[in-house]
């Protein structure tokens, strides 16, 4: 088996992957009202945090340990899933009022979890095949980083939202709703990578940098 070595920094960011992943899960059953009658999920908000982490490792670390963050992550997820599960089935002490509100709140995890996983790990392995396909022209520069971010943030989560809103909401809203929170999802997670791109771009420079890497 090929060993990987791990730096300091790498496992820092990828902490910060595997937690952001596990908190767009639990707080995507909690839907937001908007003007106009839009509504999205409270994910929205932190889910595109590990599209930006997923671009930085393509950049920084290379295909590979994209890929190794992407599997990481589903299992953090499955893992936090399946102990919710168990510790919602135990019993609860007659005086406790808040059974339901918990099991409430965390018992649709299983369905997103299905949901968000079959989203993001095909979401992912379409972000991380179109950023590796354009970090080929420039493979030992940041040159186009700020391009071929967008462009492969937007197609993976252009899948993403494919996947997740039908799995997750179907039957729970009608389907009108869905299409058009799809929509505003992906708007919204393009324009917030769009603003915060600049620092995102120092970031990756500052890791680069500190790191000495430039690899595909």
């Amino acid at each position: 088996m090929k060993k990987t070595r791990v730096s300091e920094m790498q496992l820092y960011l990828t902490v910060l992957f595997v937690v952001s992943l596990l908190i767009s899960n639990i707080v995507a059953g909690k839907q937001i009202q908007l003007p106009f009658g839009v509504v999205m999920t409270g994910a929205v908000f932190i889910f595109p945090i590990t599209y930006i982490l997923s671009d930085l490792f393509s950049e920084v670390y290379g295909y590979r340990w994209s890929r190794i963050t992407c599997y990481l992550g589903f299992a953090a997820n499955l893992f936090m899933v399946i102990i919710f599960s168990i510790i919602i089935r135990t019993p609860a002490p007659g005086f406790w009022e808040h059974q339901e509100a918990f099991r409430v709140v965390l018992g649709n995890t299983p369905r997103i979890l299905l949901a968000s996983s079959l989203a993001f790990v095909v979401g992912d392995f379409a972000n991380d095949r179109v950023f590796r396909r354009m970090k080929l022209r420039h493979p030992y520069s940041h040159k186009g980083f700020r391009r071929r971010a967008i462009i492969s943030s937007f197609v993976g989560e252009l899948v993403d939202s494919a996947i997740f809103l039908p799995i997750a909401f179907l039957g729970q809203m009608p389907v009108q709703t869905l299409l058009v929170m799809g929509v505003f999802q992906v708007s919204f997670k393009l324009v917030y990578e769009l603003v915060i791109l600049p620092v995102t771009y120092r970031v990756v420079k500052a890791v680069s940098g500190y790191e000495n890497l430039g690899v595909i």
